[in-house]
């Protein structure tokens, strides 16, 4: 059994004037995929593609008008409430915007032990522990824990971050353009942290990003979506990177030739 299952999932916005509601543009269109255990599957797409919406509803924060997301068998939509309490324990997210995703009165233990809070019954010390374990895991020193989000840097914060949606031990992460907003030498600690981290705990992993490089990089299987579609899977990354179709040549043809792997793109055979 699939740990994530997407079945044939629509979406749309809806406009509401003063009288009536009205039906948007479809954001999302007969989209289906899956993840198994241990899988990262990098979710690629220019902007406006769908894919950021993609992932609120696999999360279950945006229901869809049409189709199930079956998380661990169980259709999140149509489950009790103490059902999806318990399987979001197993799914967390992490943000593109490392500061906007936390309290800023909040210092780095509140903020990683918020999740054990809602879920594990831990004296103060042993959540102590746990935070200081994490935030060592995460490559920061126990002593951070003090520390407030503007005492960061982004790479950091976004430690932070990482280290707070691991605190459960889920099944399932969505890195939602999790590496996008940093550097690119704190995008590349970062990626190798994820990596390090999916092979440590088993965790998979939904990657949602127009970097087809830093997708190649952490993830198994490859998709492009484009215009709510999904345009482009493949189950094995070297194949796609090989496809002639033109959502993955416009991806390609994209980059900076940073790396000999990505430069001989065009008329490529």
């Amino acid at each position: 059994m699939s740990l994530l299952q997407v079945n044939q999932v629509t979406h749309r916005y809806t406009s509401a004037n003063l009288f009536r509601k009205e039906k948007g543009a479809t954001v999302l269109s007969d989209v289906s995929l899956s993840i198994e255990p241990g899988q990262c599957l990098g979710l690629l797409g220019t902007s406006g593609a769908g894919k950021s919406t993609l992932g609120r509803v696999i999360l279950g924060l945006e229901k869809p008008q049409k189709g199930q997301i079956l998380f661990q068998g169980i259709d999140l939509y149509a489950s009790s409430a103490s059902e999806r309490k318990r399987l979001r324990r197993d799914l967390q997210v992490v943000f593109q915007d490392c500061y906007s995703s936390v309290n800023p009165k909040m210092n780095a233990e509140q903020i990683i032990g918020e999740p054990l809070q809602n879920y594990e019954k831990l004296t103060r010390q042993e959540q102590i522990r746990r935070v200081e374990e994490l935030l060592e895991i995460v490559g920061l020193k126990p002593e951070d824990r003090k520390k407030h989000p503007h005492q960061f840097s982004g790479g950091q914060l976004q430690r932070i971050n990482i280290a707070r949606a691991i605190a459960l031990k889920p099944k399932l992460i969505v890195l939602d353009e999790a590496v996008s907003s940093l550097d690119m030498v704190n995008q590349s600690a970062v990626l190798a942290l994820l990596s390090d981290l999916r092979r440590n705990f088993g965790m998979s992993y939904l990657f949602i990003t127009h970097d087809i490089k830093a997708a190649y990089h952490i993830s198994d299987a490859l998709a492009v979506m484009e215009q709510g579609k999904l345009a482009v899977y493949s189950e094995d990354k070297e194949q796609f990177m090989q496809l002639q179709h033109p959502s993955v040549q416009m991806l390609l043809q994209s980059m900076l030739p940073e790396h000999p792997r990505f430069r001989t793109v065009k008329g490529a055979n």
